[in-house]
């Protein structure tokens, strides 16, 4: 259901996050420093004794303005309010009742509604990766609370919404996915063979044996520096289940090697329907796969001159 809250507010759950895991992971709350702070005083709004005491510990006009509107804001909020943090490199949010209890070390928190969530409205997690830097930058805030003026980006990111321009961009992408999937499928046997070989050294393997050889099982030898994992490729225009079944059968006795890719353009149905047991050191990559790493290692214009 899509979510649409009243107003939008940003809170880090204790200085330098000590108290994120607890309320994300286990206690499913709110929780608000500030010790100094009288929870019987707040409880009563009384938010001008409140920013007297600020003053008082010595604190000037404006800093004690700005703590007595943050506990403020954490004590009189209704659940029509979505409050989001950052922890664990995701983008969290929850709804809260306004329902306050001061904890033994004098801390405050207040129950989330249900639980913290680190997923959109259909279940694709908020990585920060995938987050513009514009509300990233929330997370330098100084203080504890404050209003999220990215807004409606927080919004379309939760509830899976997209502006007119990445739809437009989406669906650009979708037809460039499209089209060269065709271009691909055409290419000559050998100029297919040397876009799976680039796209491998594009991520950084290195080829160990030359291409083309026709050993039964074994297209390219592969090697990654990083990590010294020995891969095979095998490389197929067309194949089928049985073929790629078989394969399967010969790579199992291989124990010299960590990964095993077998790569088609033009799979047979019962192929393409497969659905593998989660092996996950053998790795079927079908046509819409090659297309996204094609893209993705920035070899369409490759393609579209060997197509020319």
């Amino acid at each position: 259901m899509e979510i649409k809250p009243d107003k939008i507010l940003f809170i880090k759950l204790g200085e330098g996050g000590k108290y994120e895991k607890d309320c994300i992971e286990k206690s499913q709350t709110l929780r608000l420093g500030y010790q100094e702070s009288n929870h019987q005083t707040c409880i009563s709004n009384d938010w001008t004794t409140l920013h007297t005491s600020f003053q008082q510990l010595g604190f000037n006009k404006s800093v004690s303005t700005s703590h007595t509107n943050q506990i403020r804001l954490f004590y009189t909020e209704d659940e029509k309010t979505l409050w989001i943090t950052f922890y664990a490199n995701k983008l969290w949010w929850c709804f809260s009742r306004p329902v306050i209890t001061q904890l033994s070390d004098g801390s405050k928190s207040r129950p989330v509604i249900g639980k913290w969530s680190d997923e959109d409205i259909f279940g694709n997690k908020l990585l920060a990766s995938n987050i513009s830097g514009r509300l990233l930058k929330t997370q330098g805030f100084r203080g504890t609370i404050c209003k999220v003026i990215e807004r409606d980006y927080t919004l379309q990111k939760i509830n899976r919404k997209q502006s007119k321009e990445i739809l437009e961009v989406e669906n650009a992408l979708a037809k460039l996915n499209e089209k060269l999937a065709i271009l691909i499928q055409n290419l000559q046997w050998k100029d297919f063979e040397t876009l799976v070989d680039l796209i491998f050294r594009q991520a950084g393997w290195q080829r160990v044996s030359d291409t083309g050889k026709n050993q039964k099982t074994l297209d390219i030898e592969l090697f990654a520096p990083v990590t010294s994992e020995r891969s095979i490729v095998q490389i197929k225009s067309q194949s089928t289940l049985r073929e790629y079944l078989d394969y399967k059968e010969d790579f199992a006795p291989m124990n010299d090697y960590h990964r095993f890719f077998f790569v088609v353009h033009s799979a047979s149905n019962n192929l393409a329907n497969y659905k593998d047991s989660g092996d996950s050191n053998i790795h079927l990559y079908l046509l819409e796969k090659i297309t996204e790493l094609t893209i993705s290692s920035g070899l369409t214009e490759w393609v579209i001159k060997k197509s020319s």
